[in-house]
């Protein structure tokens, strides 16, 4: 029998791999299947949870149905958490409805007379794990992963997660994954009752999943016996909690404070009666979704995905294909390039003028990956696998055309020079010193300015075409770098230079280093200038004439057509100038003020230094509009109807 469980309200999730039913089920032998099908990732959001938990309860009353599993469609079973919380701003925020009602879930799947085991592959995460750890039993692939991401997201695990997972494994190993900063491999976690791998590539998964269903089917629900297991040695389960807690720094900076809570969620898996502990889990999940922190750490993880949307991935809404590509770099940027673009699976040339650069080039990314090999991040076998896709030449074959080609500034010009003019080009240009590339059709990348960087910005000009932005946006996907699409030249430079000029203005009016550097907020290392002997009387705190500054600069490269969003400047700030990333970024945090709060205190500030804090024409647009910078996030192309239309206002431009 097959059930199709139809979604609450007029509105179908979409995503790659979603259903239009979110829960699909088909009953074999007694064994109802329910196979969850939702957008992006199988990520459980409202709708999926209540489509989940009516196709459960449908199962539950149903008297052909002996056992349930759960499983997912798509590459994951569960990719990550659902983003659900608000963008930044001053109204206070209640705990999103969806906490209580996973929890709820998951709870009465693990009391449910017929039993409920979950098939794992690809990445469980979040919610998704929740889910596993209330099940009766677990198999997973084993090139399944296991995350809690929450923690950096300034969140608790929902679904009583955390207590359940203490209950599993102790409070050792429960931390172990709790705070882990990237997927851990499912094999480090195969205790004893928690999880079985399958046998063999995990092809056979669902069989598997399904006969374990139907052996516990009928079997007298668990009595709990001595406990749970991990609570089994407390002696030892205490301990691993003093540890945990003298491992964080004190004072606990306000933006870590969730590691603290965390840490009192697992003492009470142990401490408190079952029911209790769960209760304490679900509040403090709540009390943590309501901090403003976790507000700004939500509104960076949309702009991330929102950065993706474009102009060009609009007229372009395939994925761009990168391979083949053809690359003339330097030896160093070679070895800087290559070896992550070939672990991505990317098939590429090098190419170069003369035989030596070329051979030294080769030689570099060579080197490069044998020291990646002795640091153990990557094996002998990945490493020669890697390196079959990649050859030199002299120059491109014309029988083997590429996909894309890029080249760094000392190459840029030779390279366009080989190309034919409809071939999609790019430009690696670290530094603050960038080729002008116009007239060569390249789109220009710059990397943000530090030894790690995190982000890249894809700088657009008049004469780049779609494609080369699409395959340009790829390539620094690949590179593992946040791509922001910007038109012109880079906003990095500008945001560091605000803040240059406002910590030199600063210190003019007596403002020590130590008031600067105590914002947080001012990259290491800046020059601040010299002090005045004596402190003027500022109009507002440092922090927030610091913010201010920041602000008004962005409201200037918005209205200039710089950027296409006010959220792809605060990607900027937080990974390419340094802007502390619980904060949410400059144009979040303005949100949070006002645009005629905001307005009025550039207006107190600007006598310090009219460059700075005079404010821009845009707040009175916003004003006047009814409008904050998150509305130019999620709104088309800003363009304002001006009261007077003899005398248009300064709007932020659509770019093209």
């Amino acid at each position: 029998m097959d059930h199709n469980i139809p979604p609450l309200g007029a509105g179908a999730l979409v995503g790659a791999q979603a259903s239009p039913h979110y829960v699909q089920r088909r009953t074999q032998d007694g064994i109802a299947v329910l196979t969850v099908a939702g957008p992006d990732g199988n990520r459980l959001g409202p709708d999926l949870v209540a489509a989940l938990a009516r196709a459960f309860h449908s199962a539950l009353s149903d008297d052909g149905v002996r056992a349930m599993v759960l499983t997912a469609r798509g590459p994951d079973f569960c990719a990550g958490p659902w983003t659900d919380l608000p963008p930044p701003g001053p109204k206070p925020l209640d705990a999103p409805p969806v906490l209580a009602d996973l929890a709820d879930l998951c709870g009465q799947i693990e009391r449910s007379a017929k039993p409920v085991v979950c098939a794992l592959h690809g990445r469980v995460a979040s919610g998704g794990l929740a889910l596993a750890l209330a099940a009766r039993a677990r198999i997973a692939d084993t090139r399944a992963t296991l995350h809690f991401p929450e923690i950096r997201l300034g969140r608790l695990p929902p679904g009583n997660a955390a207590t359940r997972l203490a209950w599993w494994l102790g409070a050792a190993t429960a931390f172990r994954l709790l705070f882990a900063t990237a997927p851990q491999p499912v094999t480090g976690y195969v205790a004893p009752g928690l999880c079985d791998l399958a046998d063999g590539d995990g092809t056979g998964l669902l069989p598997g999943v399904i006969a374990l269903a139907a052996s516990l089917a009928g079997l007298p629900e668990p009595d709990g016996g001595a406990g749970p297991p991990g609570l089994s040695d407390a002696v030892g389960f205490r301990a691993a909690i003093g540890q945990k807690r003298q491992s964080l720094p004190h004072p606990l900076p306000r933006h870590r404070l969730q590691e603290s809570v965390l840490i009192d969620v697992v003492e009470a898996a142990q401490l408190l009666p079952p029911e209790q502990a769960l209760a304490y889990d679900l509040m403090r999940a709540q009390d943590a979704a309501q901090a403003p922190e976790a507000r700004a750490l939500a509104h960076l993880a949309r702009a991330t995905r929102r950065a993706l949307d474009t102009p060009e991935s609009q007229a372009i809404p395939r994925t761009p294909r990168l391979s083949p590509l053809v690359a003339a770099l330097s030896p160093q940027n070679a070895a800087r390039l290559m070896p992550p673009l070939l672990r991505s699976g990317a098939q590429a040339v090098m190419i170069a003028a003369e035989r030596d650069p070329l051979a030294a080039a080769l030689e570099a990314v060579a080197e490069a990956q044998m020291d990646q090999i002795r640091k153990g991040r990557l094996t002998k076998t990945q490493a020669e696998d890697d390196w079959a896709r990649i050859s030199g030449r002299l120059s491109i074959d014309p029988a083997h055309p590429p996909a894309f080609a890029f080249a760094d500034a000392e190459h840029a010009d030779w390279l366009a020079g080989q190309l034919g003019p409809t071939l999609a080009r790019a430009c690696w240009s670290p530094g603050t010193r960038n080729p002008d590339t116009h007239g060569l059709g390249m789109v220009t990348l710059v990397p943000a300015p530090s030894r790690a960087p995190r982000l890249c910005e894809v700088i657009v000009q008049t004469d780049s075409n779609a494609d080369a932005v699409q395959q340009a946006t790829q390539l620094v996907l690949r590179l593992k770098l946040s791509p922001v699409r910007v038109a012109g030249a880079p906003m990095a430079p500008v945001l560091s230079d605000t803040l240059t000029r406002t910590a030199r203005s600063l210190r003019a009016r007596g403002v020590t280093a130590r008031m600067l550097e105590a914002t947080g907020i001012m990259p290491t290392g800046l020059a601040l200038g010299d002090a005045a002997d004596s402190g003027a009387e500022l109009p507002h705190s440092v922090d927030r004439l610091i913010l201010l500054a920041v602000v008004n600069a962005g409201a200037a490269l918005l209205a200039a057509g710089r950027c296409l969003r006010p959220s792809d400047l605060d990607l900027v700030a937080v990974l390419g100038v340094g802007w502390p990333n619980w904060r949410g970024g400059p144009m979040a945090e303005a949100d949070a003020i006002g645009p005629m709060v905001l307005r009025q205190e550039l207006r107190d500030a600007a006598a310090l230094d009219a460059e700075l804090w005079t404010p821009h024409p845009l707040f009175d647009t916003l004003i006047r509009d009814g409008r904050r910078f998150e509305d130019l996030n999620t709104a088309p192309p800003y363009q304002p109807q001006p009261q007077n239309p003899k005398q248009p206002a300064t709007a932020p431009q659509p770019v093209s």
